[in-house]
């Protein structure tokens, strides 16, 4: 298959967001293997402080890999480079793992936690479970992007909106301030640019 253009799989996201992608669950764990119920009491606002920061980025970053696939449909069987994960061979489970559990964190985790160390009820951010689930979805529809070498065999979840040119456009603009500015976080203000 012949290919006149090419567009990067990643525009840039990874160096950004490198030390956070993970460190929710490691950090729940570490935090779960402390036997002393009165410290887990004591350090749990501290704990969550920290796990909250790491969420939102986390769900940015899956924002962003939203944004970018919905931009670069736009362009037709343009081949798609720098896509590490092309040719291997892993199952469902091993890409889907990370964004399981962040669901479940969000859903069940937290809720349970909260109630639990502080008798309050965990509102998480609304905007974070239609992301983390649409991004599930997104990565089942194209097999963990082990087979996404072009942008014709890119498939957006039915959660996203259909956008026009001049509308995918506006979605480049965002990622690249986001990208100007080393920080994905922002990336969450533009929700509505994606889900209705």
């Amino acid at each position: 298959m012949k290919y006149e253009n090419t567009i990067l799989f990643d525009p840039g996201y990874a160096p950004l967001v490198i030390d956070s992608i993970g460190q929710v669950g490691y950090t729940y764990y570490m935090f779960s293997a402390v036997p002393d119920v009165k410290l887990k009491r004591l350090n749990f606002s501290h704990v969550c402080n920290k796990l909250e920061k790491f969420l939102k980025t986390n769900v940015s970053f899956y924002l962003g890999c939203l944004m970018w696939a919905s931009y670069i449909k736009k362009f037709d069987n343009y081949k798609i480079e720098g896509n590490k994960l092309l040719g291997e061979d892993c199952k469902e489970e091993e890409y889907t793992s990370e964004i399981d559990f962040l669901i479940d964190f969000v859903e069940n985790q937290m809720p349970r936690d909260y109630k639990y160390y502080q008798n309050k009820k965990y509102e998480p951010n609304e905007k974070y479970l239609p992301i983390l689930k649409a991004y599930r979805e997104f990565l089942l529809l194209n097999n963990g992007f082990v087979e996404c070498e072009n942008t014709n065999q890119i498939v957006l979840p039915k959660s996203i909106k259909n956008l026009s040119d001049d509308e995918k456009d506006i979605l480049n603009e965002k990622i690249q301030q986001a990208l100007s500015d080393k920080n994905v976080d922002e990336l969450l203000e533009d929700f509505n640019l994606l889900f209705d």
